[in-house]
């Protein structure tokens, strides 16, 4: 299969082939599965935020105490990891930099 490039926005979930089309994070090479996969990682991780964003209002609620918020790491963290994969050289030494890959790329 052909890969397309693909702008990335990670805080709207947003993923287009329009460079001019908004403000981008991080530019990828993906085929058709390997998009699907990583807008999956997505849904789940706006699926879990809003599981996390409910207990948010509970302070005396430690954060690594709540499964939902651990979830919500888990799937930030695998949408990093996959943009980290797909991404151009630029990409990677970008998210490298961030820190946010636990146990390594």
């Amino acid at each position: 299969m052909d890969k397309k490039t693909y702008y990335i926005n990670v805080g709207t979930g947003e993923v287009l082939e329009d460079k001019a089309a908004l403000n981008y994070e991080f530019e990828i090479s993906a085929t058709e599965e390997e998009l699907d996969k990583l807008q999956e990682l997505f849904e789940e991780t706006d699926n879990s935020s809003q599981g996390s964003y409910a207990t948010s209002w509970l302070p005396w609620k430690v954060y690594y105490s709540n499964e939902v918020n651990q979830e919500y790491d888990y799937y930030l963290t695998e949408v990093y990891r996959a943009i980290h994969q797909l991404g151009s050289e630029q990409t990677k030494r970008h998210i490298e930099s961030m820190n946010v890959l636990e146990n390594g790329v």
